[in-house]
């Protein structure tokens, strides 16, 4: 018998299923899912470990009964045991697993990536067309114009609302010709008019706060290096010849009949 999915008022059988994966755009990561399945079978979880995640306590001793704490915990949730397993606990083996393999790497990746991760704080004015832009640029240098009042006055962004401010933000968001230049210049500086796209930009730097090597950031990049891992493995998998096919029902039926006799 076959089944079938329905989402609202839509109805998909197998061979619409597989065809909204594509539409979609949900392949990719459904391949990826079925990656990380395969990589995270060698990745054990501890009592202590399943207890303090779903407890929230390293602290509370393990109870002895702890299948009787599992279903109590998967009561008061409102989720069963089934949901615990293929999902939460799966998530955890995921998050393990990223710490097995990537935390070694955190500070070498820290290193090489330090300078996207700086942060500043700095004023922006988006401006129509460099004749204006200039005019302004040399009031503000020269004349020491109130760069808030213009920036409510001439700016074409939303940062017209705060005077200009903007931050903080890590270099990695800012434009890359905004970035080379505060690469370059002193807090305080006002720099020449910069042309992006259709706009002519008006920047000060007013702070630099270099990156450190915390926790959240640690986590951030173990999160990175783990996507991008993961990336780089589903592109492969798709580039394989027949990694990836739709079986018919018949092949499919073959196919596990000679995984049976193989098996026995």
């Amino acid at each position: 018998m076959s089944s079938s999915l329905k989402v609202g008022d839509r109805l998909f059988n197998s061979e619409q299923i597989i065809s909204a994966l594509v539409q979609y755009k949900l392949l990719d990561p459904l391949v990826g899912q079925v990656i990380l399945d395969q990589a995270i079978q060698s990745i054990d979880l501890s009592i202590e470990e399943v207890f303090y995640s779903l407890s929230g306590s390293a602290e509370s001793p393990v109870p002895e009964d702890f299948n009787g704490f599992l279903t109590q915990w998967c009561q008061k949730q409102e989720v069963t045991t089934s949901y615990l397993e293929n999902v939460l606990l799966r998530d955890l083996r995921i998050e393990k697993f990223k710490q097995v393999h990537f935390a070694s790497q955190v500070e070498a990746e820290f290193l090489r990536v330090k300078s996207e991760l700086d942060q500043v704080e700095y004023s922006l004015m988006q401006l129509p067309d460099l004749a204006l832009a200039t005019e302004l640029y040399f009031q503000l240098r020269d004349d020491a114009a109130d760069f808030a009042q213009m920036a409510q006055k001439y700016s074409l962004g939303d940062e017209r609302h705060t005077g200009g401010w903007i931050g903080l933000v890590p270099f990695s968001a800012l434009p890359i010709e905004v970035a080379t230049i505060f690469r370059q210049v002193e807090v305080g500086t006002i720099c020449e008019p910069i042309t992006i796209a259709e706009r002519v930009y008006l920047v000060r730097l007013e702070r630099l706060i270099p990156a450190r090597l915390t926790e959240a950031t640690q986590a951030q990049l173990i999160n990175r290096m783990h996507s991008q891992w993961l990336q780089s493995q589903v592109k492969a998998l798709l580039a394989t010849p027949n990694a990836i096919e739709v079986l018919a029902q018949s092949a499919l039926d073959s196919s596990r009949s000679e995984d049976s006799s193989s098996s026995d």
